[in-house]
């Protein structure tokens, strides 16, 4: 069964203007916004994501090449204590992040995300530097994929020129977006699959290998953590660690965009944040430890110049002296990073487009084609994206690698802590507006409110007031220099001058909690989703909890 994306449409004092079905006619969030601007609408997206969609796709999202090569670094500069010790908090950090989140998209899933709600909720000024920096991020995240991408396919050849193979990652990437939307889902939902298979591969051999499983017969019984310093570094490597782990998770806007494009997000959305969180936590705080277990901080092929220098995870299965497995991980690690640039391009074309609507860049960039392609947005975007693609033939992938990481790292970690601010003002408006959004039937309410955002904002202050005193000293023990501080903390100037300076331009105010918009956007229960959601929690325990492992469309 299909969302008719019928809005419900609640005062601040939380009456409702409703026809006798308790409903009004389809509108979307976005053509509602431009009616009340008086403006031209620009078209809409086509939602296409199913339940499967968001919710493989979500984990699938969390697994990148920073899983795959930056936990090399991460633990060659901090050792195996602090890796732990930093994972484990961007994990739960993961969760209370896709539960505000979640909140918030299931109540108005409109394509802006978190620069809707960093405009609706705190100040235009800080939806502006967000989106800038978050388009930002996510254009060079493309670049860095396929930096990631020359990096792993050294470990068979380097007489391919790097450009060639930019090339190839660029023209499939902008192939499938050149495609229905529900293509790029499609694609994504099976490179995702593909990455979760890897996962348990891994997770299963790494089991086998800790025994003493392969050729060499080496035991671990945890003497790395014996033998060598378990801690680098402190707080500096912690935070070092934390970073390096939001560049393989992300900062979940990728979930709060689908929300907008998908079918029935009441349904999709909590279904996904319930069982992705606690996946990733399993999946990454599983592989975390496997690493310590089995590679030494002090090995010399920790990120460097090929695939297996690159990858701890096949540093370990090389040791073990198992030479198939190695082979189709990398094999596996290059179809995921060939594919890698879908996300980045998704969600940078998503965030340009929606600055455009609301104003804050050139009106042509938010028109949205009969496919649902915002097309403007995705050309632009595609244009930056070949340039910083390209920048990273001049230089060595690996050090492109970490400048593109620290840049979006630093945006990613900011993101979190408006996420975090975002929800705390969105439950300020609903009290001083008496508001019943999230008291209504199947509406969904965060776990864990207000510690969950108040945990998220105060753990992304202190990752990035550590990660400053790293810029400022670094780990390596070099002096400091202009080049190594803006290649760690670049992000956070960037948007901090951003939010100031438009604010200071165009005069903007924090929104005051009883004027906070409760209105534009919010997306109420349809007669048809009611039915539906009926249906579901109508069957037996059994059926909804396999609904999950299957991962089937019920509707």
């Amino acid at each position: 069964m299909e969302s008719k994306d019928i809005l419900e449409r609640p005062t601040t004092n939380a009456s409702h203007e409703t026809n006798k079905l308790g409903t009004i006619s389809p509108i979307e969030p976005d053509e509602e916004n431009a009616n009340r601007r008086g403006e031209a609408y620009m078209g809409k997206y086509k939602r296409s994501f199913l339940s499967r969609h968001i919710q493989i796709v979500t984990l699938g999202s969390n697994i990148g090449s920073g899983l795959f090569i930056s936990t090399g670094k991460a633990l060659r500069n901090a050792g195996p204590g602090n890796m732990v010790i930093g994972y484990t908090l961007v994990m739960l950090m993961v969760i209370a992040a896709l539960q505000a989140l979640t909140e918030l998209t299931v109540a108005f899933p409109v394509s802006g995300s978190l620069i809707d709600y960093a405009d609706r909720f705190v100040d235009p000024a800080l939806a502006f530097g967000m989106g800038l920096g978050e388009w930002l991020a996510w254009t060079t995240v493309l670049a860095a994929e396929g930096a990631a991408f020359n990096v792993i396919i050294q470990y068979w050849t380097d007489a391919v020129p790097i450009a060639a193979w930019m090339t190839m990652i660029l023209v499939i990437t902008f192939g499938i977006h050149a495609c229905p939307i529900r293509v790029f889902a499609e694609v994504q939902y099976a490179t995702s699959v593909l990455k979760v298979v890897i996962l348990l591969i891994f997770i299963g051999t790494s089991c086998a290998m800790i025994s003493g499983a392969g050729p060499t017969g080496k035991v671990h019984d945890g003497e790395y953590w014996r033998d060598l310093p378990p801690f680098l570094h402190n707080v500096k490597g912690t935070s070092l660690c934390a970073i390096y782990a939001i560049w393989g998770v992300g900062d979940q806007l990728y979930v709060g965009i689908m929300g907008g494009e998908a079918k029935n997000p009441r349904y999709s959305m909590p279904r996904a944040v319930k069982s992705v969180g606690v996946r990733v936590f399993f999946f990454f705080l599983l592989i975390v430890i496997f690493i310590t277990l089995l590679v030494p901080e002090n090995d010399s092929r920790l990120f460097g110049g090929s695939g297996i220098n690159a990858s701890p995870l096949v540093i370990a299965l090389q040791d073990a002296g198992i030479n198939v497995i190695p082979q189709l991980l990398n094999a596996s690690f290059l179809v995921i990073c060939a594919t890698g640039g879908l996300e980045p391009l998704y969600i940078a074309s998503r965030v340009m487009r929606y600055m455009a609507l609301a104003g804050q860049l050139p009106k042509p960039l938010a028109k949205v084609d009969s496919r649902g392609r915002p097309t403007w947005a995705l050309a632009v975007t595609a244009v930056f994206a070949i340039t910083f693609t390209y920048i990273t033939c001049s230089s060595t992938g690996a050090v492109l690698f970490t400048w593109f990481s620290s840049i979006s790292s630093t945006i990613f970690m900011l993101a979190w802590l408006t996420l975090a601010l975002c929800s705390l003002r969105f439950h300020a408006a609903l009290k001083a507006q008496n508001s019943t959004i999230l008291t209504g039937k199947y509406a969904y309410n965060s776990l864990f409110w207000p510690l969950g955002p108040i945990f998220l904002g105060l753990c992304s202050t202190l990752i990035l007031i550590g990660l400053f005193a790293e810029a400022l000293y670094p780990v390596d023990g070099n002096n400091l220099s202009a080049y190594d501080f803006f290649s760690t903390y670049l992000g956070v100037p960037l948007v901090l001058v951003s939010v100031i300076g438009y604010k200071v331009v165009f005069r903007t105010k924090v929104r005051r909690a009883s004027e906070i918009d409760l209105v534009t956007g919010f997306q109420g229960l349809s007669v048809e989703n009611e039915l539906f959601l009926d249906r579901y929690y109508a069957l037996p325990l059994w059926r909804r909890v396999w609904s999950y492992v299957s991962t089937s469309d019920l509707q």
